[in-house]
């Protein structure tokens, strides 16, 4: 005799089976290759390819870096975090020719080094200035001279720009914007810090 538990499954599956098939959708035929909005698959393929990424700017400049030859640039404070053990800066620095350019250059650091060690935060109510963390590296050839730094080097840029980046100690909680100087260039004031 068959058991109560086995027979109630096979009940179950078969009305399972039986309302699967009643309720089961069509297989969706093949679309045209229009969207709803009336584009070709070609024409969003070439509207997101000619679609430029947002690009958001807290401050922007103009100025020249002395690399290898005098190149006009412009500079944009993309992102400017206080944290609570240090503080992140990026600036986006493209060519203003818009063309592929070195921008390798002693201008934001000091020989010989190519980063970005001399931009500042300014800090307007207590004049203190941040700037990128050195170190010591182990195997450093001079002794007690910071060689490294928690910045980018300035190096070649494409067409849009480089994004460098650098981390600075952490803003006093009552800072709400700082000043981003860099040597040679003209100063972005009042740019906001956000916090998190």
């Amino acid at each position: 005799m068959p058991q109560p538990a086995a027979v109630l499954i096979a009940a179950f599956l078969a009305l399972g089976v039986g309302l699967a098939g009643c309720t089961s959708t069509p297989t969706p035929k093949p679309s045209p290759s229009h969207s709803p909005a009336g584009l070709t698959v070609d024409q969003v393929t070439k509207k997101i390819a000619d679609t430029e990424p947002p690009t958001r700017s807290l401050a922007h400049t103009t100025g020249t870096i002395d690399a290898v030859e005098k190149v006009p640039v412009t500079i944009d404070v993309v992102s400017l975090r206080a944290l609570p053990d240090e503080t992140l800066l990026e600036l986006r620095i493209a060519a203003a020719s818009g063309t592929e350019q070195d921008l390798g250059s002693f201008q934001l650091s000091r020989p010989p080094f190519l980063d970005t060690r001399n931009v500042g935060l300014v800090d307007a109510a207590s004049g203190r200035t941040y700037r990128p963390y050195t170190f010591v590296q182990s195997r450093n050839p001079t002794p007690g001279v910071p060689t490294g730094c928690l910045c980018d080097r300035l190096r070649t840029t494409d067409g849009t720009g480089v994004t460098l980046s650098m981390l600075m100690p952490p803003l006093p909680d009552d800072v709400t914007a700082v000043d981003v100087t860099m040597p040679g260039l003209p100063k972005m004031s009042a740019v906001p810090v956000a916090r998190g």
